[in-house]
């Protein structure tokens, strides 16, 4: 085609040339910029994952964020830590790809190259060392503070190498650090850092609002960047509205925030033609806890017959609709310390009656409505905690054991626990991984208000194996030491176990990639996509 270009100059008017020029050189000049304009890149729709949750995290600020969806926000998608938990609850590298124990109070660390915060500004083992000498000083004001105690000095190598040196042992180190790395520049500068939530993970703060928290994706993430733009978390503190939208499709997933009795609906017609239930055994613990400084309570054999007496079985079938399995130790059976050997107490009233009978406590009136004894049950207020203890409560009289059941809202109830003035109350430990932790509620020198062994049990075998544990360094003999302490608390029953409740997830069909991980939280949200 020849295009014909005539330019011929009309007039000269006051220094301005006036062209003419050919219509077809005009239709050519249009053409050409419709054509460059076609070929820009059109943004996409944005990918948001909208997530459902119960309620608003106090902060996100991981130096202070001790609820779980504060700590899950923070340690899994806005920041990284040195190393975190797989999925077989293994420590695992993550910022750090590797490190190595030159002895068995040191610890050297190697981080990934090229890491950086959401500003721009590279994370180097500098940053490790003030993170941690940081949430150490007093005047931080974390509650993290008395962790590091352990740790004597950090010393930077380089800028990808880092080395703690400890004041002794500690075979829980490696959990203890699963910490969020906070960039020195922005808290040593004055930066409202709470604000500004500046991290090193997959996803980076947008903003906060009373009703949701939304995230960004961050294109420079080490691990690469996720495949979806945004997290969206709605704050729904009904249960009904939340499962009513989900089941509407205005949420993608919900993770252990739905009513257990809703979730056979998603496994139904029509709803499971959209949406997926992911069920696992969870790391949440449930259990009764027993005064030891009661004078009736001291007698193992009172004890052991409010377990027999208790019907765990009845209560996960139809309380909690079977979303649970009963427990046998603190440690969830997923957990590699865990001890199956442990005694169990499978519902047997005429057992519980037989040690009621060796303890002293005779029925005195035979078929007749006289109590053998009378017991206090202290719970929150929460709904669900009294359901289930109204049906203990009503479990154990058949047994003899009358309970007088007193609830109070949460403030009051934490206080009564924390001061001793109880005699038997029902709580729940979440996402216990590490066994030192038996340590912390069993050891005779961890009484309130220091410390967390509430029931002020002692033990002398107890207090030397919780020690030990904490020091062995080699997994094989620590496994050892723990499955004997999981033997002696499952006979002398400081605690009752009752269940470890079920991680269950509703999952939106047009999500991929997510995967349940047995301490609940987000892990695996840099790796979810969203179908179109």
């Amino acid at each position: 085609m020849r295009l014909g270009v005539r330019i011929s100059i009309l007039q000269k008017e006051g220094g301005i040339i006036k062209l003419q020029i050919t219509v077809r050189l005009l239709l050519v000049m249009v053409a050409a910029v419709i054509i460059a304009t076609l070929s820009l890149p059109v943004d996409a729709k944005e990918k948001v994952l909208t997530v459902g949750i119960e309620n608003q995290p106090k902060t996100m600020d991981p130096r202070f964020s001790t609820d779980a969806y504060g700590m899950s926000i923070s340690h899994h998608l806005l920041f990284s830590t040195l190393v975190q938990h797989g999925q077989d609850l293994q420590i695992v590298p993550n910022l750090a790809k590797g490190w190595e124990t030159p002895d068995s109070i040191t610890y050297i660390f190697h981080l990934r190259k090229n890491v950086r915060f959401h500003d721009g500004k590279p994370l180097t083992a500098k940053d490790v060392k003030f993170t941690f000498e940081h949430l150490k000083n007093p005047e931080t004001g974390s509650p993290f503070a008395g962790t590091y105690k352990i740790i004597d000095s950090i010393r930077v190598i380089d800028n990808e190498t880092v080395e703690f040196k400890l004041v002794q042992p500690v075979a829980s180190f490696l959990t203890s650090i699963i910490m969020p790395i906070v960039p020195e520049h922005l808290i040593k500068g004055g930066t409202d850092f709470n604000g500004s939530l500046i991290g090193s993970g997959p996803f980076r703060f947008i903003k906060q609002t009373p009703n949701e928290i939304v995230l960004g994706k961050s294109p420079d993430y080490f691990m690469g960047s996720p495949k979806i733009d945004k997290v969206v978390f709605k704050v729904i503190k009904d249960d009904n509205t939340r499962f009513l939208k989900m089941r509407k499709g205005e949420l993608d997933l919900l993770i252990n925030a739905i009513p257990l009795q809703k979730v056979d609906d998603f496994r139904k017609s029509p709803l499971k033609d959209t949406y997926e239930v992911i069920e696992d055994p969870g790391l949440s613990y449930n259990y009764i806890i027993f005064n030891m400084k009661s004078e009736l309570l001291q007698d193992v054999k009172l004890r052991q017959a409010i377990a027999y007496g208790i019907n765990v079985d009845q209560i996960i079938k139809y309380r909690m609709d079977g979303h649970a399995a009963p427990s046998y130790s603190m440690l969830s059976p997923v957990n590699w310390f865990s001890e199956p050997a442990a005694m169990r107490y499978s519902y047997d009233p005429k057992k519980a009656e037989q040690l009621l009978d060796e303890a002293g406590l005779a029925d005195s009136d035979g078929d007749g409505p006289k109590p053998r004894l009378k017991l206090e049950l202290k719970t929150s207020n929460n709904p669900e905690t009294v359901g289930i203890a109204r049906i203990i409560q009503a479990q154990l009289a058949e047994t003899g054991i009358e309970v007088d059941l007193k609830s109070y809202e949460w403030g009051t109830f934490y206080g009564d626990i924390k001061s001793g003035n109880f005699q038997m109350t029902i709580m729940r430990w979440v996402g216990v991984t590490e066994p030192d932790f038996y340590y912390d509620v069993f050891n005779s020198t961890q009484f309130p208000p220091a410390g967390r062994n509430r029931g002020l049990y002692e033990n002398p075998e107890i207090d030397r194996l919780t020690e030990e544990g904490r020091v062995e360094l080699d997994p094989n003999k620590r496994k050892a030491i723990y499955s004997k302490i999981q033997k002696i608390a499952a006979r002398e029953l400081p605690y009752v176990s009752l269940w470890h409740r079920n991680n269950v997830s509703i999952v939106h069909k047009r999500v991929s990639g997510y995967q349940q991980h047995p301490m609940g939280g987000f892990l695996s949200f840099n790796r979810i996509d969203l179908a179109e």
